[in-house]
């Protein structure tokens, strides 16, 4: 097992990736994402994207009927009642629409049931759709959910993807704002054991609940490292090599937040574990049992086979001494 002071420095390590992971969550996810409502926006342009693709090249005329339809469904009562203030003249979108209603929605259009009526123009895919289905309902219903399912595990892969490019901005802003360089931490940890413990001390607190973690309590964590952050002119490099590792330690730190809190959460359990598991404890003399004398049985050649039952017979006893001797042989105690 290697030293404690080297698993110190890398459970304090994972710590600070696992607090800036989390705090970069927590303004993505409590400021950017309701500001710029990117949820609903993603969906709004999944369901455009879905309406609109075509294998034809008349791509003015789809984007038409796509922006009509999607109006449509958006103006559906049941679309409408999963918008946040519904009540009010202009409600936001909702982020989140069931398959179910979304299929309800689009086959309760204008535009489904002129083209029910007299072939009027919908969507290419909708048309395949209620072509297929022969005038039955259920399947119709059930082959739009369908659609909507598969389209929208692409659109949560869009969703994945730009919430981690916003999380890498973020994370270089707080990493370079507060000059957090994984070289220089680890430097500065390896040789500060009070601020070591300290955020030991932080990081087992945090095992269990971190993912519940308040702004709060996440700005109170990177408090507990702060001596060792922020930028001074005893900090900055005096040379272009300094200034290269600087850069190299500031991208380490930054692609690490990057991998997301679930990720670090994961290794720093790992590591408590195998910090608090220790070396397996060795048996104490104490705890040993009781020496049992052994008998040592020397047989002469000249000794009889007699002779050597009556010495086996005449063993000694619990007290170690001999109980009896018999001419052809020794009985020795050990």
């Amino acid at each position: 097992m290697f030293g404690s002071n080297v698993l110190e420095v890398a459970t304090s390590i994972v710590f600070v990736y696992l607090i800036l992971s989390l705090l970069c969550t927590t303004i993505n996810e409590q400021v950017i994402t309701r500001v710029l409502s990117l949820r609903a926006k993603t969906l709004e342009n999944g369901i455009k994207n879905m309406l609109v693709s075509s294998p034809t090249n008349d791509t003015s005329a789809n984007l038409a009927t796509a922006k009509t339809m999607l109006q449509q469904v958006y103006d559906n009562p049941l679309i409408k009642g999963l918008s946040q203030d519904a009540a009010s003249s202009k409600p936001r979108k909702p982020s989140y629409i069931p398959a179910d209603i979304f299929a309800i929605a689009v086959m309760s259009t204008d535009l489904v049931k002129d083209y029910k009526a007299n072939q009027a123009a919908v969507p290419p895919a909708l048309a395949a759709i209620i072509n297929k289905a022969d005038g039955d309902v259920a399947k119709e219903i059930i082959a739009v959910e369908k659609w909507f399912n598969d389209t929208m595990d692409r659109v949560s892969g869009w969703y994945k993807r730009r919430v981690q490019l916003i999380i890498f901005i973020l994370g270089l802003v707080i990493v370079v704002g507060l000059n957090i360089d994984t070289l220089s931490l680890i430097t500065s940890l390896s040789n500060d054991a009070v601020i070591r413990s300290t955020i030991i001390s932080a990081a087992q607190g945090s095992a269990t609940n971190a993912a519940n973690a308040s702004l709060t309590t996440l700005v109170s964590n990177v408090e507990k490292f702060q001596p060792q952050i922020g930028w001074s002119a005893a900090v900055l490099p005096g040379d272009v090599w300094g200034w290269i590792l600087k850069i190299v330690g500031l991208l380490a730190t930054t692609f690490a937040i990057s991998l997301g809190s679930p990720f670090w959460f994961d290794v720093l359990n790992k590591f408590i574990s195998f910090r608090a598991s220790g070396p397996p404890p060795q048996p104490s003399p104490s705890s040993a049992g009781p020496t049992v004398p052994t008998t040592k049985v020397i047989v002469e050649p000249s000794s009889s086979p007699n002779s050597v039952s009556s010495l086996v017979a005449n063993a000694p006893n619990t007290d170690g001494q001999s109980a009896a001797n018999n001419g052809g042989g020794t009985t020795t105690t050990s």
